[in-house]
């Protein structure tokens, strides 16, 4: 993209080129510490702020009340976990999140998770 002081890019071209590139990138599987469940009555999309264990960062996740429920045992603020997804960009807000498709408790929750399925 060629820019200049006298030709600057529109918001929305900056926006929608960010959204083509973020969309070329592949699923990935992250790990971190829940730090806040967002769900709504009724709604089917469910948002998560993952949290990074080691660094004060965090990232949004978003997925379908459908990934969520299927853990077990069930996610919680302050499960760590790892989540298979996709990072994708909101050209509307201008926003970066990592919508997920399957989600996994570590450790000691996985280990539960096992000893459940096996009941």
């Amino acid at each position: 993209m060629q820019t200049s002081p006298e030709s600057p890019a529109a918001v929305r071209t900056v926006s929608q080129a960010i959204s083509r590139w973020i969309d070329r990138l592949g699923p990935i599987w992250v790990e971190g510490q829940v730090a806040q469940i967002s769900r709504r009555p009724g709604a089917s999309l469910v948002f998560i702020t993952l949290r990074d264990t080691a660094a004060e960062l965090s990232l949004a996740v978003t997925c379908s009340s459908r990934v969520l429920d299927a853990a077990e045992p069930p996610i919680t603020d302050g499960d760590r976990i790892v989540v298979h997804a996709k990072p994708t960009f909101y050209a509307g807000r201008g926003t970066l999140s990592l919508a997920a498709r399957e989600i996994r408790h570590v450790g000691l929750g996985e280990l539960l998770a096992r000893l459940e399925r096996l009941k």
